[in-house]
């Protein structure tokens, strides 16, 4: 089964390219909004682990090492989309709440994270990526 998830903050990454005749990296950028989807197949490469295989918004594919997505996830650079749409509902609930207490901190609050979580939201959903 495979798991999307959503790139929540800019960051690069390093990937090996294994082009017959040719070995050398290559730096990706990931951008605000991009969708991984990772995938089953996975392959263990000595001295260095297991690599998942992430296909980017349905245009390209690289494997990478199994614990730096786990970094990446723990530290909030990416999430699951499930998780995503869970945080608009948080969020949208909360500013519900700040105005009907008249807590006009917590609204502003509540409603410019919601805005910023909407905001990667659309970016995802406005490119050809059909994540779910």
């Amino acid at each position: 089964m495979d798991k999307n998830f959503i790139i929540l903050e800019l960051f690069q990454h390093e990937v090996s390219c294994c082009c017959p005749g040719q070995r050398h990296q290559h730096i990706i950028e990931f951008l605000q909004g991009d969708v991984w989807t990772i995938t089953n197949e996975r392959k263990y490469i000595d001295c260095l682990g297991w690599h998942s295989l992430i296909v980017v918004n349905n245009e390209f594919q690289f494997f990478m090492h199994v614990e730096d997505i786990e970094e990446l996830y723990s530290k909030g650079s990416i999430c699951s989309i499930l998780d995503l749409n869970l945080k608009i509902n948080y969020l949208s609930f909360k500013v519900n709440e700040a105005l009907d207490a008249h807590d006009r901190e917590s609204f502003l609050s509540f409603s410019d994270e919601l805005s910023n979580v909407q905001k990667i939201k659309n970016k995802m959903d406005s490119g050809d990526v059909h994540a779910f």
